[in-house]
């Protein structure tokens, strides 16, 4: 097979048999078509993507490359089934088969859980950074759909993003490096940074690698009201280090650390009413989230079964500024204050876990396979919010209006917060889980399993400033404990290789969460619970014509009950509650065909109906009636991709790419009649990138978003008037060089 061939196939492996959950092609010299395929860990042990019976798409580190990933925004909206609500980096949401309530922070545990090497990063509580590793050196981006409750524990109710790092590597020196420079519309030059080295230390034994990336996001939206153009500027920035010992056949220990840190100047959303691209506050809104990760993990082989050991290390902090200064007059007016300066919101915190988790997988081929663990994850967060003025002598005023005459002055703690809550989140989950298959004919597969977990929250909440006067309140603390079973059962048919048709019943649950009374002067109830949340699933994978052409068609129904939700009062201030009920329906329909030699499509089509099934009444707001879209949700998403390979010098590839996410809504309290609706959706996104191979150097260049499309991808309401819209990133031109040892 000629190299310009081979490249060729390892890329549409990744475009189209990973994105589709199913093979990738190579061709031999004699024109015949062999099967490779993507073995993922979705089951917690190594199986073909093709033999999982549940919807997974593989995105691996060749069709990442093919496409030039560098972030989430870049690939997880062309997996079937999901929608990516991008706002900025380090905190934007991935919605998986309609499972959730608002496009960005739920005010609890969300519910789609992200892993790296398997390493838990959802803790309990509002979620602080949701990660978006550098795709660069990626071995693979593993994306489940549907609730993943008997084998990944709590948040996996929509379904479960793991990412698999490149691990070092002991046969073989290998290096590689990465550079693009960019221009989007309304802004800068921005520019990317990123190495990889492999050192194998003892041959066969010892490895050690190193990954280090550096993102500058040049800003696109202009600030009127700091007076700066290009004012959302994002630098993104992190390392990881692999390190892999092989002491005999039977063993491997494996070290990961991760660390990755984003810093954005300002909001990245506009506000149509000041103009494109445009947006006016006081105040800067900042964001920095840091990510620290460290693990160890050891697999042995004992002959009939493999012991996994993973214990593991995670430290995450997160910082915003929200202007605030519109609610000035209204805080002057009701307190009796003399406030002039800007006033701000300050919130965010820090987080600090460990987890350990052990298993045991049986070996062999054999009609029986098993797999038992248990697992342990504590969390201890810390979250502030205050509310604050820019300049410390505005932050002083008379409490006669709060407290009577004669009571006096309430100092800002530090000068410029007079008004804070601190909340101190403690979090433990523990399960028995485990799962069993069983082949009573070479045709026909059961599968069945489950989780046994006991979850429990104490929040300890205390405050500052004027909402403590004259006399501080003892800090209130609440307890949220539960337990339960979350079980799994599958049955699969396999007459060949090239059909199969399985079904599968999965549930999932997540963390409850207390509430504090935080700066809102509205009472809100104690707390929520879990939600409950039921998956019929029906699907069938095909091969055709030799292997060059897969179909498949998923089918799947989800019952969700007691739904845990963010709402808000009128003040703006947010807490967690339980109400409502919702199906959630949907086809997914996945294709690829390698066409000819030199020519791949694929394509994905998803449609979905996620609708309340009973009134939803959100307090303060109204009633989100029977048959409102929940929120984050869309009814159709598509993605379609053209890979050409042409035969001449230097191996030249096109890829075409193609996204449509039709309407939706940002928030429940939307669909109140009445209300305002905060909308998103409804864009086609369309990108091209040519690229040329000159030995080991490679070289691309590439439009996003040509048509600028102005896609929302989430919105929510202004507090100066009008809406703020997230967006996808304007048309951008670039180029990117490669090396590879």
């Amino acid at each position: 097979m000629s190299s310009s061939k081979a490249l060729r196939a390892l890329l549409f492996a990744g475009v189209a048999g990973s994105m589709m959950a199913g093979p990738a092609f190579a061709q031999d010299a004699g024109g015949s078509l062999i099967l490779e395929e993507i073995i993922v860990t979705a089951t917690k042990r190594q199986e073909s993507v093709r033999d999982v019976s549940g919807g997974i798409s593989a995105v691996t580190g060749a069709q990442l490359e093919a496409i030039g990933a560098q972030s989430f925004a870049d690939y997880i909206q062309r997996t079937p089934g999901v929608v990516f609500n991008d706002y900025r980096p380090g905190t934007s949401h991935v919605v998986i088969r309609g499972v959730a309530t608002n496009s960005g922070n739920v005010q609890g545990q969300g519910t789609t859980g992200y892993y790296i090497n398997e390493v838990p990063l959802t803790e309990p509580g509002w979620t602080i950074v949701i990660p978006d590793v550098d795709a660069f050196d990626v071995s693979r981006v593993e994306v489940l759909r549907g609730p993943q409750g008997s084998l990944f524990g709590s948040a996996s109710m929509g379904g479960a993003i793991n990412y698999i790092a490149n691990k070092a590597d002991s046969s073989a020196l290998d290096m590689a490096v990465e550079t693009t420079l960019s221009k989007t519309k309304n802004a800068d030059v921005g520019y990317t940074m990123k190495g990889m080295l492999n050192v194998p230390v003892v041959e066969d034994k010892l490895a050690v690698r190193a990954v280090g990336s550096f993102r500058r996001d040049q800003g696109f939206i202009d600030n009127l009201g700091i007076n700066r153009e290009g004012s959302n500027d994002a630098a993104i920035g992190g390392g990881r280090l692999s390190v892999v010992w092989t002491p005999d056949d039977l063993t491997e220990v494996s070290w990961l650390s991760l660390y990755q840190q984003t810093d954005v100047d300002d909001a990245p959303y506009q506000n149509p009413t000041v103009g494109e691209l445009k947006r006016r506050t006081p105040l800067a809104e900042p964001n920095k989230t840091d990510v620290e990760i460290h693990s160890l993990r050891v697999d042995r082989d004992l002959g009939f079964a493999t012991l996994t050991a993973l214990g593991a290390y995670q430290k995450k902090s997160q910082d915003f500024i929200f202007d605030f200064t519109s609610y000035r007059d209204a805080y002057n007016a009701d307190l009796g204050l003399n406030l002039t300066s800007p006033l701000y919101i300050g919130s965010g915190g820090d987080s600090k876990g460990k987890s350990a988790e052990l298993r045991l997988a049986s070996n062999g081929d054999g009609p029986l396979k098993w797999l038992v663990g248990g697992m342990y994850f504590k969390t201890d967060k810390n979250l502030y919010e205050g509310l604050g003025a820019t300049s410390g002598v505005q932050a002083a005023f008379d409490a006669s209006p709060l407290y009577g005459p004669g009571k006096g002055a309430i100092i800002a703690p530090d000068g410029r917060i007079f008004n804070a809550f601190y909340t101190d989140l403690d979090g433990e989950e523990s399960a028995l889980f485990g799962e069993a298959s069983y082949n009573f004919t070479p045709e026909w597969k059961l599968t069945v399993g489950g989780r046994l977990f006991e979850t429990k929250v104490t929040e300890t909440a205390t405050s500052s400033g004027f909402s403590a006067y004259p006399t501080p309140a003892a800090p209130a603390v609440t307890t949220t404990k539960e337990d339960g079973f979350t079980p799994k059962a599958s049955l699969t048919y396999t007459p060949s290789r090239d059909f199969m048709v399985y079904g599968l019943y999965s549930e999932g649950f997540r963390f409850g969460t207390p509430n504090t009374q935080g700066l809102s002067t509205f009472p809100i109830p104690s707390g929520s619970k879990s939600d409950s949340l039921k998956n019929y699933e029906l699907g069938v994978r095909t091969t055709h014509l030799d292997g060059a052409l897969q179909l498949d068609l998923t089918a799947f129904y989800i019952d969700w009950t007691d739904i845990q939700l963010r709402v808000q009062t009128p003040d703006n201030f947010n807490y967690a509650s339980n109400g409502g009920a919702a199906d959630i329906k949907g086809l997914e329909f996945t294709g690829s065909w390698h066409a000819t030699d030199n020519l791949d499509l694929q394509t994905s089509i998803t449609y979905m109906e996620a609708r309340l099934k009973e009134d939803l009444f959100i307090l303060w707001y109204g009633t989100a009636p029977k048959g409102s879209q929940l929120a984050g949700s869309a009814d159709w998403s598509i993605s379609n991709t053209v890979f050409y390979q042409f035969e001449a010098n230097y191996e030249p590839t096109l890829t075409l790419s193609h996204r449509y996410l039709s309407k939706g809504i940002s928030d429940m309290n939307s669909a109140v009649p009445g209300a305002t609706p905060n909308k998103q959706g409804g864009y086609n996104i369309f990108d091209a990138r040519l690229g040329a191979s000159l030995g080991t150097t490679h070289v691309s260049v590439f439009a996003n978003n040509i048509t600028d499309e102005r896609g929302v991808t989430l919105t929510a309401i202004s507090d100066s008037g009008g809406y703020n819209q997230g967006l996808v990133r304007p048309r951008t031109f670039g180029v990117t060089f490669g090396w590879s040892m």
